[in-house]
């Protein structure tokens, strides 16, 4: 069986099965999140590249939008990343508005990052489009399918995360040497 992307940017099976085929749905499937990863990749680079910052900024921002202020061990720890990187990542984002830097009241010894909102407005509008777009997608689906494919997307977040550690973990490992 071979698999290829089709004039249109679509997958395709070429050994004379149906694309459809129940038995190549799930390798289909599993290839279209992929390309999907690259994609979100892509458009986040890009978007990125616009602002002038760097993708991992990008990503802290949208951190600091849906979860709340957050300190450096924090972010370091959601971000995969060391807290002298997440410094210099702050730094980037307060030169550039998008973020300012704020002593924790109950310990004056923290400092929490918090995203500027017009900083955020300006970084995320550059998604509007796209966001309308999905929606209406989104909506030509029965309600029935919109929650299976939240609940096959929350799964597959999961999944992610848990590789991303896994690989995490096994780049602490020591190597021997070839």
């Amino acid at each position: 069986m071979v698999d290829h992307a089709t004039d249109d940017g679509n997958r395709e099976v070429t050994d004379g099965a149906p694309p459809d085929s129940v038995r190549d749905l799930p390798h289909l499937l599993t290839l279209e999140l992929y390309e999907l990863s690259s994609a979100i990749d892509r458009i986040g680079q890009a978007s990125a590249a616009v602002l002038g910052i760097n993708q991992t900024d990008l990503i802290c921002l949208g951190l600091l939008v849906y979860r709340g202020p957050m300190g450096a061990g924090e972010l370091a720890h959601a971000l995969g990343l060391t807290t002298a990187a997440v410094s210099a990542m702050a730094s980037r984002l307060e030169s550039g508005g998008y973020a300012r830097r704020e002593m924790d009241p109950n310990d004056r010894r923290r400092v929490t990052l918090h995203a500027s909102e017009t900083g955020a407005q300006q970084a995320f509008s550059l998604f509007d489009r796209l966001y309308e777009a999905s929606t209406e997608l989104l909506g030509e689906l029965r309600p029935r399918d919109q929650a299976m494919l939240l609940k096959i997307l929350r799964r597959y977040g999961q999944l992610i995360t848990d590789h991303t550690a896994s690989i995490r973990t096994e780049a602490d490992r020591p190597r021997s040497k070839h």
